[in-house]
């Protein structure tokens, strides 16, 4: 599994959310309603923190890489599954049990990305990330598309133009392994502790 590491404030998510809602190649996958989701061009991620409570916002979510095909729909009663033809025009889950928070398509579909935001209002700067499982079930013939490899490779460019490289709690003896986006960034420079995990 490939992970893409960030440290972000709000301001952060809105850069963030306007670079995927730019990039022609990708949809966010979104409930409409019981198990059931749709393929959308743009999403407003910072409306989903909004309606959150608490001083710590979380969401998830399954971005879809368009030019990797159609998703697969997964059997009610076996990892074996049909095809999701047209993603814009929405589909039923019906697996049991299916999380309501985002689709599922398996252990290692390569055309969905998945994206994990927290906010913290206050506190530690908590880690936000992408994952991606890549070519890890290539051997087994579930291989990632060359254009979503492609496209992974480009999020991670955009990552290291946007954001500067950190340590795990900006830890001067640690490898500069995490993304903090620049209002973050700002905020730690400033004093604000960042999150280990």
């Amino acid at each position: 599994m490939a992970w893409l590491p960030m440290y972000l404030a709000q301001q952060d998510v809105e850069l963030l959310n306007n670079w995927l809602n730019k990039a022609e190649e990708l949809a966010f996958l979104i409930s409409n309603g019981n198990r059931k989701w749709v393929a959308k061009k743009e999403h407003g991620i910072s409306t989903d923190l909004a309606s959150q409570k608490s001083g710590l916002g979380y969401v998830e979510y399954k971005l879809w890489h368009v030019p990797s095909g159609p998703l697969p729909l997964l059997d009610l009663y076996s990892e074996a599954s049909t095809q999701i033809t047209d993603p814009w025009a929405g589909w039923t889950e019906i697996r049991p049990g299916a999380n309501t928070a985002i689709p599922y398509f398996g252990a290692g579909y390569p055309g969905v990305i998945h994206l994990e935001i927290k906010i913290a209002d206050e506190g530690e700067v908590p880690i936000s990330n992408f994952g991606w499982i890549g070519n890890h079930y290539r051997i087994i013939g579930n291989g990632a598309d060359k254009t979503t490899e492609k496209f992974w490779n480009k999020l991670k460019r955009m990552a290291k133009m946007e954001a500067t490289q950190i340590p795990r709690c900006n830890d001067s003896r640690g490898k500069k392994e995490i993304y903090a986006f620049p209002t973050a960034y700002q905020e730690i420079e400033n004093g604000r502790l960042c999150s280990l995990n």
